[in-house]
């Protein structure tokens, strides 16, 4: 039985959130599923997680927190302590997508993709350290994607948002090194999530419309993801659900610092690797070597 841990995961009402909340509240944690509007849009999904937690007589709550409101996020982690006391995981899951012509993205379209995949952690982040910090432990989990290290066309916004996020990640892996708290990444290939649903069209449709044909191509893509989910072609979702346990069961200072999830990974699992290595001769180059065991440093495909 793995030590019980404190765990709030964000956005639970679908998708990779849902499945995280529940895989590790099956293994005997206590879990935090935060969502929005728990009391208006998602309040089905409220009720659906905290009666199956009844029915399993599992350690699940859903509390209010949104990952773009400092206010919102303060109560939310607020919550979590006044009530157990500590927190020991935080699994960074909030996510939105956007597909279409990058030029056609207007400022405030782009701002709001990276409020909630690249502000929203900063936010979480800050807001769960200082008790990490005061517990001398904790874990960080970030859910990435493989647009976290290639870049793919017509998705040029959720790709630049997911690379901020591991640029974050892994500088807070180096940074909290030594105080007993882990940072780590975990970069999801193609799944069946809700993600998808987050789509929102470039709002400059004047611009779209110069692009003529190619304009066409994000919707294909859409169309092709939603075809493959009615086959039930993609990848099992569990995967990530299974890693993020493994994650949080490993002892502090033994977790790889990124984690490809799943089979398909278009080849980014040696490009990881070789920055693995530029990373660590910047750390020898500047005398930081101390900041970070090679070992941890290494790449995962679950």
């Amino acid at each position: 039985m793995t030590k019980q841990q404190v765990v709030l995961v964000t956005g639970s009402s679908n998708g990779f959130g849902s499945l995280i909340a529940e895989t590790l509240a099956r293994q005997g944690h206590q879990v935090f599923a935060s969502m929005r509007d728990i009391n208006d849009r998602n309040q089905a999904k409220r009720d659906e997680i905290q009666d199956k937690a009844k029915r399993e007589n599992l350690s699940l709550q859903v509390i209010e927190l949104d990952v773009t409101d400092d206010a919102s996020v303060e109560e939310g982690v607020k919550t979590v302590v006044e009530q157990t006391g500590r927190i020991d995981v935080l699994v960074n899951n909030a996510g939105i997508m956007y597909l279409g012509i990058t030029e056609a993205f207007t400022p405030e379209q782009a701002y709001r993709q990276m409020d909630t995949n690249f502000f929203g952690v900063v936010r979480t982040n800050r807001a769960v350290l200082p008790y990490m910090r005061q517990q001398g432990s904790g874990l960080l989990i970030h859910i990435s994607s493989l647009g976290g290290g290639l870049v793919f066309p017509f998705n040029a916004l959720y790709c630049a948002s997911k690379a901020a996020l591991e640029t974050l990640a892994e500088a807070y892996n180096y940074e909290l090194f030594g105080l007993g708290i882990d940072s780590v990444i975990i970069e999801p290939g193609p799944f069946q999530t809700g993600l998808i649903k987050s789509q929102e069209d470039p709002q400059d449709r004047e611009v779209s419309a110069q692009y003529g044909p190619l304009a066409q191509v994000a919707t294909q893509i859409i169309q092709g993801f939603e075809q493959s989910v009615a086959r039930q072609e993609l990848q099992d979702p569990q995967i990530v659900g299974d890693i993020v346990a493994k994650l949080v069961a490993m002892p502090s200072g033994s977790r790889p610092l990124r984690t490809i999830a799943g089979a398909i990974d278009f080849g980014l699992a040696p490009l990881n690797e070789a920055k693995k290595q530029a990373q660590y001769s910047l750390l020898q180059a500047w005398g930081l070597t101390q900041l970070a065991e090679p070992s941890t440093l290494s790449v995962v495909h679950s």
